[in-house]
């Protein structure tokens, strides 16, 4: 610790603002650290306008965010030198706002603190350091649009590099497309637990909202899996998604209708339906309550349900058999449910 310390105050007291060396350990796998400032803007927009906020707190946290953007180093996208006070000024607010707003950001999976900050007499410097933060996102990299270059101008020079060649600009696949994989279809009453399950939930509930089709093309896969993510995390299955989709809580025997019908932006439609169920996953239908998969053994997949058919049950305790009765009768209702939803092979491929 006493070496660790060491360099911190050396770093601090070279004047800059160089960052703990192994900052990057600190991203999580499948983020990626914002360097644009007018993307890590648009991100924010996005996330403020998500919230149900009144207007003046979405303004001044809107303007705490953006304060960090306009700190963002131009290379690495790290935020230093910024304190509480700086950014409580830019929205008007005292620093305890400020550690609130920042404590949502970090949830929210928009920032993260690469390194925290410390006091000067922690550190045996002469002033105090401040926090390291990144601004990260799990969404891919906007695509540039391709330039097809032609042949050089002017012939090879003596750096040895060769002629761009036209061959290269010719696709390889001989004009044809490649075909599209089916992600695996996912069980309606089956909570996904990992990421991979995660992707073929969500692959599996676009295509029951029957936006897998003509609109495929319109819809943003990784805004659906940002949306998805944190009622999956919460234990809601495809059946409990689609039925707070069509349902209120406030109102359960009212229909609210297609939700994608007409709709510009099908994927803000459901967000917005699906905010009143917030912490009331409680409430859904004993219809639409998924349950959790535990390890694969084999081949087959064993559910809670189906491991407590299968599990010995003591002819005294009734309660126990009739319980291990529902489960064995519920997880074979999935099992002939998900099969034939499943597209059957035509007689030329069997």
């Amino acid at each position: 610790m006493a070496r660790g310390l060491q360099r911190a105050r050396r770093r601090l007291n070279d004047g800059g603002f160089a960052p703990h060396p192994g900052w990057r350990h600190f991203i999580e796998a499948g983020y990626r650290v914002l360097t644009s400032q007018p993307e890590a803007l648009a991100d924010i927009a996005r996330r403020v306008d998500d919230e149900e906020w009144r207007t003046d707190k979405r303004h001044s946290w809107a303007l705490i965010l953006r304060r960090l953007v306009l700190h963002m180093d131009w290379s690495t996208g790290l935020i230093t030198g910024l304190t509480a006070e700086r950014l409580g000024a830019a929205g008007d607010r005292a620093p305890r706002t400020v550690s609130r707003v920042l404590a949502w950001a970090r949830d929210a999976g928009l920032v993260v603190v690469v390194e925290a900050g410390a006091t000067a007499e922690f550190l045996g410097a002469d002033t105090n350091r401040t926090p390291t933060y990144a601004l990260v996102t799990d969404t891919p990299l906007p695509q540039q649009p391709e330039t097809n270059s032609g042949p050089p101008q002017s012939p090879v020079d003596e750096s040895g590099d060769l002629p761009t060649s036209n061959v290269s600009s010719k696709p390889l696949s001989g004009g044809r497309r490649p075909q599209p994989t089916n992600p695996q279809r996912w069980p309606s009453h089956v909570v996904p637990g990992n990421p991979g399950e995660r992707n073929a939930a969500t692959f599996t509930f676009i295509s029951r909202l029957g936006l897998d089709g003509r609109q495929a093309s319109e819809i943003e896969i990784w805004r659906a899996r940002a949306i998805l993510k944190p009622w999956w995390e919460a234990g809601a299955c495809i059946a409990g998604i689609l039925h707070a989709i069509d349902h209120h809580p406030d109102r359960p025997e009212v229909n609210r209708g297609d939700a994608c019908r007409g709709a510009e932006d099908p994927l803000r439609v459901l967000a917005y339906r699906l905010r009143p169920w917030r912490n009331r996953l409680n409430e859904l239908p004993r219809a639409a309550v998924g349950h959790r998969v535990l390890p694969v053994q084999g081949s087959a997949v064993v559910t809670e349900r189906s491991r407590a058919a299968l599990e010995p049950v003591h002819p005294a305790d009734h309660r126990a058999a009739r319980a291990a009765a529902r489960a064995a009768l519920a997880a074979h209702l999935d099992e002939l449910r998900e099969r034939r939803r499943s597209p059957q092979p035509s007689r030329g491929e069997r």
